[in-house]
């Protein structure tokens, strides 16, 4: 099984998950694939010492990581199951590129809006559990938004014609850790 080769010993590297008991941490691994685009033999280039297995095992651990997930690692809130989600409501969460987004069941995704280089788009993203490849960002909802600023529709030839500040106003509240109570 190829998730057997992700080791953690908690004396070792912090407890951080490794590969095959190397000093490679898993985290290293999955950015490289995950967030900086590099390919499977640049990364095998980049660290000599694994095998094209070891990839396959940090794409299962991590698989298995989103899939076991019951809260946000940021916010430390629950994340809601795709059950409690209902068609065409608006909820708060997180993913890399926004804090606000619309279920849409039928599709089994999220929309939501997109500012990049000057533009305003729409984008689609998945409910945590359904990501089919790991590499693809995916959408921690924890809370249903009663009142959104702006409309969300279903469709990519969409305008967005709400203030873009408003598709920032939970960022702040998504991307902070909470604060130790005492």
């Amino acid at each position: 099984m190829p998730m057997e080769r992700i080791t953690i010993a908690p004396g070792d590297m912090g407890g951080q998950p490794c590969i095959r008991d190397l000093q490679i941490k898993f985290w290293d691994v999955y950015r490289d694939l995950a967030f900086r685009g590099m390919t499977a033999d640049s990364v095998l280039q980049r660290y000599p010492q694994l095998e094209r297995d070891d990839l396959s095992a940090v794409r299962e651990y991590a698989v298995h990581l989103i899939q076991s997930r019951t809260h946000d690692e940021f916010t430390g809130r629950p994340i809601l199951s795709r059950e409690a989600l209902k068609e065409g409501r608006y909820y708060k969460g997180r993913c890399r590129n926004a804090t606000t987004a619309r279920w849409n069941a039928q599709e089994n995704c999220f929309y939501y809006w997109q500012e990049k280089f000057g533009r305003i788009f729409i984008e689609t993203i998945r409910f945590p559990t359904e990501a089919e490849e790991v590499w693809w960002d995916v959408f921690d909802v924890v809370e249903e938004l009663l009142n959104p600023k702006f409309e969300i529709p279903f469709g990519r030839e969409a305008v967005f014609c709400g203030n873009p500040d408003d598709l920032y106003e939970y960022d702040v509240e998504m991307w902070s850790r909470p604060r130790p109570k005492g």
